[in-house]
Parts: C-alpha cells; sequence; structure tokens
C-alpha cells in the first residue's frame, strides 16, 4: 500500500487572476500540478492520469508552462481548471550564485562516481570561451574536496538560501494559497521554472511528490530537489534515489513505472500500417527507417548524417527503395531540417500546432515507430519507446562531422550511467562509423526479430511491468496522499 505523508496542505482566501480568469476565493482543496513542458502534459493529461484522479472526486488544477496551450483531455475537451505558472521575478543578484550551482552538480557527480557530469560537459566545451574552459577545470579540481562533509551539505543548504533570496516568490505564494492544495506534484523536477514553485511550497507547508520524469534525471543532471515523496519507473531507479539522498524515506520512493510508455501498450493509440503510411504521406506498402533527432545544440551535424546515409542507402538493394523519415525533437531548430533537400528524406514535426501535444501527436509517435524496419538515434530515450514496441535499434556512436567535440560525444555518451545497461543489454545495437550503420541496418531489415529476445529484457529492465496501467497507479498514488492529507487535517481540526 503507498505510504501516506502525514503534512496538511495551508489555505487562505486569496484571489488568483490568471489567464482563464478569476479562481474563487477558498475553492475547495486540490491537487495542484506542475506542467511547465509539454511531457508534463502528455503524462499528466493524455496518459488519462488526470481523468482517474477526478473520477475518485479528488479535484486536480494544473499549472502549465508559458509558451503551452491550454490542456485538454483524450476526448479532446478543454480541461478547465487549469492556470498559467508565474515568473519569480529576479528581485537581487548575488555574485558567485552560477558558479555555486555548477560546483555543486560537480561535487555531486564525484561524491557518487557519475560520469555523465563529464561527457556532459565535454560537449558543452564546444560552446566555451577559453575563460569558461579554464573555470569549469577549476571547478572540477575544487570539486574534489567539496564533494566531501562538511563542504558537500553546506554546497546545499546554502543553495536554497540563495534561491529565496534572489527570487520574488510572493506571487507564486498568492498563487498557490488561493488554490488551496492537499499537495504539490511535479512532473519536471529538474525544469527550473518548477524551483520556486517548490520552494514557495516548503514555506507554505505544502508536501511535495516529484514523478521523474526521464531515466538519466537523477544521474545526468546534478542534484534534485528535496522532495517528500517520488514515482520512479523500476527498481533501479529507486535505489538511486536512496543511495544519492540517503536522508529520504524508502517508504515513500515508490515504483509506478511512466506514463509515457502506457501509449505504446494500448489498444486506443493502436494504428494499422496502412493508417499510419498515409498519416505520414507514404504510399501503401512503403518501407521507411526511423532517424529520431536531437537537438542542434548538442547534435548540430546531424543533418549531414542524415543526408550521407540517405545516399548510401541509394546504393544498396536492400534499402534502395526505403524512405528515410526524420522525426525532430520537440526542442530542435526546425530549420536545420526544412533546409535539407532530399527526396529520399520525409522530416516530419513532433506537434501539429509546435506548442502542446495532443493524444494524437502521441498515437503518431508510438505508430511511426511500431511500423519503421529501424529506429535511429544518438542516445536519445527513444531507443526505448523503439523497443517497447518491438522495433530494432541502432544507437549512432559517431558524428555527421568526424574528429570534433560532437564526435566525441556521439562515443562517449553510451558510458554515461543511464545508457550503459540499454547497451549492455544487448536490446540495441551501436554503430561507430557509417559502414557499420549501414550493415547493421540492412540486417535488421532482412530478419527484424533479430535480438528480440535481448529488446525484451531491457523493455522489462527498464520500464518494469509495461502494461499500460502506469498512469493508473500514479493517480492512485496521488489520491491516496490527498485522501491522508484531508484525514489528518480533520484529525486535527477535531483534537
Amino acid at each position: 500500500m503507498f505510504n501516506q505523508v502525514i503534512n496538511s496542505a495551508t489555505g487562505n482566501s486569496s484571489v488568483l487572476h490568471n489567464k482563464c480568469g478569476v479562481v474563487p476565493a477558498k475553492m475547495r482543496k486540490s491537487v495542484v500540478i506542475l506542467c511547465p513542458e509539454i511531457w508534463g502534459v502528455r503524462n499528466t493529461v493524455h496518459s488519462g492520469l488526470l481523468s482517474r484522479i477526478e473520477e475518485a472526486g479528488v479535484r486536480a488544477h494544473i499549472l502549465i508552462g508559458g509558451t503551452l496551450s491550454p490542456p485538454r483531455l483524450p476526448n479532446g475537451e478543454l480541461f478547465s481548471s487549469w492556470s498559467a505558472m508565474l515568473n519569480a521575478h529576479a528581485v537581487r543578484a548575488i555574485r558567485g550564485k552560477t558558479t555555486l550551482d555548477e560546483l555543486r552538480r560537480a561535487s555531486f557527480c564525484r561524491r557518487h562516481g557519475i560520469s555523465g557530469h563529464n561527457i556532459r560537459n565535454q560537449c558543452l566545451r564546444q560552446h566555451n570561451t577559453p575563460w569558461e574552459t579554464v573555470r569549469n577545470a577549476t571547478l572540477e579540481a575544487l570539486s574534489i574536496v567539496a564533494s566531501r562533509e562538511p563542504f558537500y551539505g553546506w554546497q546545499n543548504r546554502l543553495s536554497d538560501s540563495i534561491g529565496r533570496k534572489v527570487r520574488d516568490l510572493s506571487k507564486i505564494k498568492e498563487q498557490l494559497l488561493s488554490l488551496n492544495p492537499y499537495f504539490l506534484v511535479s512532473t519536471s523536477c529538474m525544469v527550473i521554472d518548477e524551483y520556486p514553485y517548490l520552494l514557495a511550497a516548503r514555506d507554505l507547508g505544502i508536501p511535495t511528490l516529484a514523478c521523474i520524469l526521464s531515466f538519466d534525471n537523477l544521474t545526468s543532471r546534478g542534484t534534485i530537489p528535496v522532495f517528500d515523496q517520488y514515482t520512479v519507473w523500476n527498481d533501479k531507479m529507486r535505489d538511486q534515489v536512496l543511495r544519492y539522498y540517503p536522508d529520504r524515506d524508502p517508504s515513500r520512493v515508490h515504483v509506478t513505472g511512466t506514463p509515457q510508455f502506457d501509449f505504446h501498450v494500448r489498444n486506443e493509440s493502436r494504428w494499422t500500417r496502412e493508417y499510419t503510411l498515409d498519416q505520414l504521406g507514404f504510399e501503401p506498402g512503403d518501407r521507411y527507417l526511423v532517424y529520431a533527432a536531437n537537438s542542434e545544440y548538442w547534435t548540430p551535424s546531424e543533418p549531414d548524417l542524415v543526408r550521407d546515409f540517405a545516399s548510401r542507402c541509394e546504393g544498396i538493394p536492400a534499402l534502395r527503395s526505403h524512405r528515410v523519415l526524420v522525426r525532430m525533437h520537440p526542442l530542435d531548430d526546425y530549420g536545420r531540417w526544412e533546409r535539407l533537400k532530399d527526396s529520399r528524406i520525409t522530416v516530419t514535426r513532433p506537434l501539429d500546432d509546435n506548442s502542446t501535444p495532443t493524444l494524437e501527436d502521441q498515437s503518431r509517435l508510438v505508430n511511426t515507430l511500431r511500423h519503421a524496419d529501424v529506429c535511429l538515434n544518438m542516445a536519445s530515450t527513444m531507443s526505448l519507446d523503439a523497443a517497447a514496441v518491438d522495433t530494432p535499434v541502432i544507437c549512432v556512436a559517431f558524428a555527421g562531422r568526424r574528429g570534433g567535440q560532437e564526435d566525441r560525444l556521439c562515443q562517449r555518451i553510451y558510458q554515461a550511467e543511464h545508457y550503459r545497461p540499454l547497451t549492455a543489454s544487448g536490446g540495441v545495437r551501436l554503430a561507430h562509423n557509417m559502414d557499420e550503420m549501414v550493415r547493421e541496418v540492412v540486417a535488421y531489415v532482412r530478419d527484424r526479430s533479430r535480438d528480440r529476445l535481448a529488446r525484451r529484457s531491457m523493455v522489462k529492465e527498464e520500464l518494469g511491468s509495461l502494461d499500460g496501467h502506469s498512469a493508473e497507479r500514479v493517480a492512485d498514488l496521488i489520491i491516496a496522499i490527498a485522501k491522508s492529507v484531508e484525514h489528518n487535517a480533520g484529525t486535527r481540526a477535531g483534537s
């Protein structure tokens, strides 16, 4: 049974003005869910999680990022209880804050022997000035000492203290109090827009729950904020939370799976091959390969790589008739792909309206992968998306332009903590050059079942029970916490 929190939320008679109009004062209690990015909307709204919460009689209110459009339920109806997240305006500048944040991140990774930080920094160096390069090297050296106590604990305490001093949290506190929350749910705890809300919730005594969004969040982004409870994908992630943050209560770290993979197995999200081809603009009977792109910031030469790959396919009988479909990353510069003029290559955007995903967008992703012969990508979560629908995966371990920082990143990223288990499982194949990439694609085109058992094992290890019910498990936890908060508040009021 899910553990129950004991803190109660706080409410007052504030009135909140937002894009939806006015939220009434002293409104009945609600679960407040932060969705600063499109992925939070997908996991909360389109997965059915939100509907299940409300069907249980627990009111929910969504706070969305400023660039997102109003959220719509799976049936297409507009969800009425939402408002925009507010900015915590800077009220003062503190010299050295950026340096402290970077030292804290380096100290965390050194303390726990996490290599992903250094791999990520390697790529960032391609954007650094000489001064920044020297500065980063100095911080890495300082982290040898800073990763130890008492210096490590001091950094964490100081970071929170500075976070409150540099931001005006008053409007956010007013907004939270007006919503009268049972507790606050985070869907993207590594996104900076959520942090002021977490600080405000702590000050107000509002309990918090973090739904860990991605399989790299615990190892490649530095420290995560402190929450009262957590939901994670699998037992491995649960162990990571408890190992990296030994002060966390084991009974409050819940293995639920992640709602984003529910779509892969639900019948209502399944399209026929014929319908999928039509939606992609292909002809009946066409066969295609998916290249799941990264963002220009990390892999600027990807268009060159895809162009070279498509050219190579044209000269290989087994691949000559295949289309190459590029699925752009939501945070990519779309313009770099629009300049890629090649009749063999089809480029698709992940979102129709370029702001907020719909259930149709998610179904298009899942079925684009389901009916592809192969999925190629550079260290992306798309490897798991593809494997979840039993599509072979090839991970690209080289860049379109060889020899630079980007190329070295493409080689090293597979040694990062979150990705190493995937490559070790045999559920994905690594291609270190174009010849290997073409050879692996041809082998999968001829035998899709190759590595199937390894793919299934990898999916089970990373995603747990891929049963389409992760959103229900997260929703049931949220319901249990809300009812616990309500019960405890009533008990104290009656005592």
